[in-house]
């Protein structure tokens, strides 16, 4: 069963709601606020072909929104260019003998940009309120069941089992005087300003169409150290094709979110670097499949279907070489990824063999696969989303192969997302449809966990099993294992098919900028790490080139 949410959830949440403000006032106090030292340098320029869908953190999703937070505010830990958690606002912490009783010691150097100082009452009050407001980081707090901070930079977090991800949690920590004076609606605040104590302090933004960018100033008293930067500016270029075009013609520094296209367009521009990266939440592509209905109930049906699927050919013909064939539901970014061995390979006969053996053949010679008692023709009801350029792609080359074998496909398209259509218990057999993965394995494999939360109906003992023990798991070679044996298990009982990893590409203007090599080794990429490393080590230079 899933692992519960804390036996004291409920009841937390409502004491927050209804009168921890008197706890925070006596037992979480600060000084006055200090004046914020802001760090004179060079900008930087980074294009994006997105802007963010917003900037309150409890509702943002988009790539670009993320960056922002990286830059604007503080976890307790932070993850370094190898992924690995290190401190941050949590200058130490120890653990009960039980390992369920975790007490945090907070750094004293800490201040949002306004000069107020960081203290557990902001912890405590950013904690509970995402447990009840924000859908983007709930399930960060699995298993938390108390929430205490006895003074002023201790934090005491209690949990219902031994939480083994507990520091792999990207969650910004929030200035409780900021959004505690909001009335109404939380997840309506629109942030515009992002009061936080990261590195970096949002300047200024801009809405002109002809200028719609965001400026992020340097700290010169941040703990972390100074960034060599002096700010860091985003602007929005309207697509793909024009972030590209303004790192090639020099009027960016960097762009990100491009497209394999822009891998032939930027390929040999003198100085332009471009970078192919897997990173931990590059995106992944599958196909899903309803098991609660029809012939996909059966686990060799469904692997029928990854016998007609030509990977190969669908990644080249959607993204020609921005990407890579897939098979696990892990980023290969990721730190725990397992490259399934023994793929099942692309052999449409090999799927025929299969519809033989449940009862299919082509009865009355007319090239359509029929129950051989029912005489009813085998069609499948496949949705696509038209937001999806790949799916349509993807979707010809499986009918052309089911069309092979004699398999027909309902094909339905729609504009918005296939999860509007596919419900749980919809009237659909297969779609196709993307995610993006995760640095913590825990919140990746949280997903697929049971049929209560999984589209596809899917329920796996052994899966659920091994899941238990990930949550669990505090060290690198227990974690590394158990994601193995994850992976496997989703594999063979195939609730989905992974057909690809889609690269996030990028570039940067190394005839102008040094000093993120290093970074660019560990983590594979410079921007969408999760990392803040590259704006705190990318260094101006003439003639720069890696």
């Amino acid at each position: 069963m899933d692992k519960p949410r804390g036996k004291k959830y409920a009841r937390r949440a409502l004491a927050l709601l209804l009168g921890c403000a008197l706890l925070f006032l006596t037992a979480c106090h600060s000084d006055g606020p200090i004046d914020i030292e802001l760090r004179e340098g060079e900008s930087f320029t980074v294009a994006v072909a997105e802007e963010p869908d917003s900037l309150n953190p409890l509702i943002a999703t988009s790539e670009a929104a993320k960056e922002f937070f990286l830059l604007a505010y503080d976890p307790l830990w932070r993850l370094d260019a190898e992924g690995k958690p290190v401190a941050c606002l949590a200058e130490d912490y120890s653990l009960s003998s039980d390992s369920l009783t975790w007490t945090i010691r907070l750094r004293q150097d800490a201040y949002f940009s306004d000069g107020v100082q960081v203290t557990s009452a902001d912890v405590r009050y950013t904690y509970e309120t995402m447990m009840v407001s924000s859908p983007v980081y709930d399930p960060c707090f699995d298993g938390i069941s108390d929430i205490r901070c006895p003074d002023s930079f201790t934090v005491v977090i209690t949990t219902d089992y031994v939480k083994g991800d507990m520091r792999i949690n990207p969650v910004p920590i929030l200035p409780r005087h900021i959004w505690g004076e909001v009335s109404g609606d939380l997840s309506a605040f629109e942030n515009e300003k992002i009061i936080g104590s990261g590195p970096f302090v949002l300047q200024a933004a801009s809405d002109d169409p002809q200028d719609i960018s965001w400026t992020f100033r340097a700290r010169s008293d941040h703990f972390m150290g100074e960034s060599t930067l002096g700010s860091v500016r985003f602007v929005y270029y309207g697509s793909e094709n024009g972030a590209g075009r303004a790192v090639s013609m020099g009027d960016a520094d960097a762009a990100i979110g491009m497209t394999d296209v822009q891998l032939t367009t930027l390929q040999g521009v003198p100085g332009v670097r471009l970078i192919q990266s897997y990173l931990p939440t590059s995106e992944i592509r599958a196909i899903a499949f309803n098991t609660r209905k029809g012939v996909f109930t059966e686990q060799a049906m469904r692997q029928m279907i990854e016998y007609c699927c030509d990977r190969a050919w669908m990644l080249s013909m959607s993204s020609g070489d921005g990407g890579m064939t897939g098979s696990s539901w892990a980023s290969p970014g990721a730190s725990y990824f397992y490259d399934i061995v023994n793929l099942r390979p692309f052999d449409a006969s090999m799927g025929e063999g299969i519809l033989f053996s449940f009862g299919y053949g082509d009865v009355d010679q007319d090239g359509k696969m029929e129950d051989i008692v029912t005489g009813d023709k085998l069609t499948f009801k496949l949705v696509t989303s038209s937001k999806d350029d790949w799916s349509s792609t993807a979707g010809t080359v499986l009918s052309e192969a089911l069309a092979g074998i004699g398999v027909s496909l309902n094909w339905q398209t729609t504009d918005g997302d296939v999860q509007d259509i596919c419900l749980p218990k919809g009237d659909w057999d297969m779609c196709m449809l993307s995610w993006r993965g995760s640095a913590n394995p825990v919140l990746a494999a949280r997903n697929f966990r049971t049929s209560v939360n999984s589209l596809t109906g899917w329920n796996s003992e052994s899966f659920m099993n091994a899941y238990t023990q990930l949550c669990s798991a505090t060290d690198e070679i227990s974690v590394q294992n158990t994601t193995i044996q994850l992976q496997q298990i989703f594999y063979d009982e195939c609730p989905y098919v992974i057909l690809a990893y889609h690269s996030d590409i990028q570039a940067i203007r190394d005839d102008r900028w040094t000093g993120y090599e290093d970074v660019l080794e560990k983590a594979g990429g410079l921007f969408g790490i999760g990392s803040i490393e590259a704006y705190m080590t990318i260094t101006p230079g003439a003639n720069a080139e890696g």
